[in-house]
């Protein structure tokens, strides 16, 4: 469902609006009528590490609990202007998301088939279950070689391909230009984000790829004035001029090497990966920028809302680079399109990888970063362009998206042609974005996590979710438990509706039991020393790449180091 908004109403929610960053040189250069079709268009994808769903200014991501101590004016006038996506998801954490959207593949997919960042075994080694293997053969967390990414779908288009930022799957950072299509990489390895913040001494730690060092220097008065101050609020001018002399932030030069890569490419189809390394830890004093962290520290909480100086300085530091990018592309004249600004011909889509930290504001939903719960799984997304053919802006839509549909959205806007054979998870949506009344029903989406991740607040264990519609139905291969919530009327995942809906929890575990024969989903074993587990059932269950159906009861076993399947039995009653 699509909501267009008001100008009264888009007003209304989006908290941070007065704060935009100005833009008036774009007016001239958008002033001749917007052609339907003035090309291919750029893309340029801005991707936030670990952003919880409510920790941006504007609601209109978050059903309304966007956390207005975090000024981000850039993201709530994107938000306004473009698209906003209210019920957007990625995976548990960094290294299955990017895997999905990258490949457009679930994560049991041969080429893709990761879960979790390093392995599945992390809750000890006393767990029931043993998690499954995962990543390349020697379990390093990356992409193999042979995947197939948007990188490649979009250079062999003809597209100019960037990279600007963390990467993570890969086994080496030559990879990203070698392997995985990107014609440039500036700053991406195999690290899970950068150890600290600040460069020192003109260069950044060896946690961020080198190329991005062309971007470390110290800051400048220059530098400052153009690129800081027109895009800062809230602080005087003497706070920012002591800038000058210190050490670059990180998300600064993401900020610019993006930017550079742009006017590189103008002339041509560009598409730019711009993956920024915040909000992810480590988060403290010593990350932001020194004049952000003072304003924070000086500003009062916001009842209903974490606060925390350090965390809010680095997203509004995450804001203000966008800002910059989305200032460049109005204000740069676009040589395939006379008369008009880049943005013009021109898609952002701004999201994050995965639900918040403890640090972060998920609004009201339950769960972090790492688990399958809607806390750890949905992000804030916008899309938004200059062009209303190519992004009908000023609209809330509540259709259920995942990392998946990126890669195919992104082919189908340039005309890639995909390898024969290659079939995507995702969907296109570009015809959503484009208000062409393109409908994707009910069409149910998947994550599976065959492993452990138990730490601190976190407590997630093997567990397969479907989400169709309002609902959302999980299975706990602990447990043997089916739980089931309508995401309409329970957001937070309170009530356990598995057994007052038996009809609609037998009709999802089929689904889900067919999807894990689909994709030959791995699962995890019963743990060496662990004694056996016997159950009867009648019914369905899925374990080693099929569904055995138990027309009668039927009593099963299962020893150590066998797959502990997903069981579906016949009656649903009430644990």
């Amino acid at each position: 469902m699509t909501l267009r908004l008001g100008a009264a109403a888009a007003t209304a929610t989006l908290g941070c609006a007065a704060f935009a960053a100005p833009v008036s040189a774009a007016a001239p250069l958008g002033a001749a009528a917007l052609p339907a079709a003035p090309g291919r268009p750029n893309i340029v994808f801005v991707l936030a590490d670990d952003l919880g769903w409510a920790d941006v200014g504007t609601g209109l991501t978050n059903k309304g609990s966007g956390n207005t101590d975090n000024e981000t004016p850039t993201v709530s006038r994107l938000a306004e202007e473009g698209v906003a996506f209210d019920n957007a998801y990625g995976g548990p954490n960094c290294v299955p998301t990017r895997a999905a959207l990258l490949t457009g593949l679930y994560a049991p997919r041969p080429t893709n088939n990761l879960y979790l960042v390093n392995d599945l075994d992390r809750g000890g080694d006393d767990t029931l279950l043993d998690g499954a293997a995962q990543g390349l053969p020697d379990g390093d967390d990356a992409l193999p070689g042979e995947a197939y990414t948007v990188g490649e779908a979009l250079r062999d288009a003809g597209y100019a391909t960037g990279y600007v930022g963390k990467f993570h799957v890969t086994r080496t950072a030559d990879q990203i230009t070698t392997d995985f299509g990107f014609e440039e990489n500036l700053g991406g390895s195999n690290s899970g984000h950068a150890s600290q913040y600040h460069a020192i001494d003109g260069k950044f730690n060896n946690t961020v790829g080198p190329a991005l060092d062309r971007f470390a220097a110290d800051y400048t008065q220059e530098y400052v004035d153009q690129n800081i101050k027109p895009y800062s609020h809230g602080v005087d001018e003497a706070t920012l001029d002591a800038l000058v002399g210190t050490d670059k932030h990180v998300t600064d030069a993401v900020a610019d090497g993006t930017i550079d890569f742009i006017d590189r490419h103008r002339d041509e189809p560009f598409f730019t990966w711009v993956s920024n390394y915040a909000v992810h830890a480590p988060i403290g004093d010593k990350q932001p920028r020194t004049d952000l962290l003072a304003k924070y520290r000086a500003k009062p909480a916001v009842p209903g809302h974490p606060a925390d100086a350090s965390y809010s300085a680095l997203v509004e530091g995450l804001d203000q680079g966008l800002a910059r990018i989305v200032d460049h592309l109005e204000t740069t004249p676009d040589p395939r399109n006379p008369g008009h600004p880049l943005a013009d011909n021109t898609i952002v889509v701004f999201t994050s990888d995965n639900g918040g930290t403890a640090n972060a504001d998920n609004g009201w939903l339950s769960g972090y970063k790492g688990e399958l719960r809607e806390g750890g799984l949905r992000v804030p997304a916008i899309v938004w362009s200059g062009n209303e053919h190519l992004v009908d802006g000023g609209a809330v839509d509540s259709t259920p998206v995942h990392a998946v549909d990126y890669l195919p959205t992104f082919a189908s806007l340039a005309g890639a042609e995909l390898p024969k054979g290659l079939r995507p998870d995702g969907v296109d949506l570009s015809g959503i974005w484009r208000n062409e009344n393109a409908q994707l029903g009910a069409r149910p989406l998947f994550w599976h996590l065959p492993g452990y991740l138990i730490e601190g607040a976190r407590d997630q264990r093997p567990e397969t979710v479907i989400r169709s519609g309002p609902w959302k139905l999980s299975y706990r291969y602990e447990t043997q438990d089916w739980d089931l919530y309508n995401l309409d009327s329970d957001i937070g995942e309170t009530t356990d509706l598995a057994a007052a809906y038996p009809d609609v929890t037998q009709r999802l575990g089929g689904r889900l039991l067919r999807w894990l024969a689909d994709v030959d989903a791995p699962l995890a074993t019963l743990r060496e020393g662990k004694a056996p587990i016997t159950v009867t059932l009648q019914g369905a269950a899925y374990a080693d790449g099929k569904i055995t159906h138990y027309d009668e009861p039927t009593q099963l076993t299962f020893q150590p180091g066998d797959e502990v399947p997903a069981l579906l039995p016949t009656a649903i009653t009430d644990r």
